[in-house]
């Protein structure tokens, strides 16, 4: 069940866990230090995750990630986590699902995230992810620094009634901050690169209705996953605040109604997960 989280998992709504407030911090767009700073190539970090659901309570967990460097090479490496297994946190585990590729000003990943079950009966599992920009030394402080979007004509199935379908979606990453110190859960940190990851998406659907085709809100614009991350420099990522979920349309509930047709697909779905470092050893 803790494979529908993502990530990056992924993060559209507010954080509601029950963790320690961030402290204050000096804003900075001077940013110092190079990429490669911010995630060493060796030894080890452990991670504490808390996951919260009011939905699914096989959600609700407590779980401890473990996360290595497992292969790297001259311009790129890769991470594994659970001695190859599973990431309990969202952020790890879009991390340990790709290919991490830092230069002088930049951190770039390579890989896909897993979007929640729920949304599978839509036509959307994995997302290719390429080029995607996670720290940017350069960047001001609410830039983006990746942005992708696209719409995509599918096809849904309810009670064996096959509805064209058209999804758009936007993935982007900004810059939130440059922190010249901050208070994380009770540690002072120095030079904190703050950013965020967010998969967006709105989903319409064409109904036949009394002999004439109707399109239909399936998926208000919204997002689906949110993800707030912490880097530090000399020591990698500190904390990660994730939440993915989706609501229906109140309009597709009224049409599938009308129809007399029962929607087998879950009107919301929410999860909050939280990844803070509790650990951590450099070689």
């Amino acid at each position: 069940m803790k494979s529908r989280l993502i990530a990056i998992s992924v993060c559209c709504f507010l954080l509601t866990c029950e963790n320690e407030p961030l402290g204050s911090s000096t804003d900075m767009n001077n940013n110092p230090g190079t990429s490669e700073n911010f995630v060493p190539r060796s030894g080890y970090w452990v991670y504490d995750v808390n996951s919260i659901s009011e939905f699914d309570s096989e959600m609700n967990f407590t779980a401890t990630d473990s996360v290595y460097i497992d292969e790297e090479f001259e311009d790129y490496f890769s991470l594994s986590v659970n001695d190859d297994g599973l990431a309990n946190g969202s952020m790890n585990m879009i991390l340990t699902n790709g290919n991490l590729y830092d230069s002088p000003r930049k951190l770039v990943y390579d890989g896909s995230i897993t979007l929640p079950e729920n949304l599978a009966n839509l036509g959307l599992d994995n997302f290719i992810l390429n080029n995607i920009t996670l720290v940017d030394l350069n960047a001001e402080n609410e830039a983006f620094m990746y942005f992708q979007d696209e719409t995509i004509t599918n096809t849904f199935d309810i009670q064996d009634i096959e509805l064209p379908i058209d999804l758009s979606y936007e993935i982007f990453t900004s810059k939130t901050n440059y922190h010249d110190s901050i208070n994380i859960n009770g540690d002072e940190y120095l030079n904190v690169f703050e950013g965020k990851f967010v998969f967006s998406l709105s989903v319409t659907g064409t109904f036949t209705l009394f002999g004439f085709p109707q399109t239909v809100s399936i998926l208000e614009p919204q997002n689906i996953i949110t993800t707030s991350y912490y880097y530090v420099e000399s020591i990698g990522l500190v904390r990660a605040e994730s939440e993915q979920g989706f609501e229906l349309s109140s309009e597709l509930s009224s049409i599938l109604s009308l129809l007399g047709v029962e929607i087998e697909l879950p009107t919301s779905f929410s999860i909050q997960n939280v990844e803070q470092l509790a650990e951590f050893e450099l070689n």
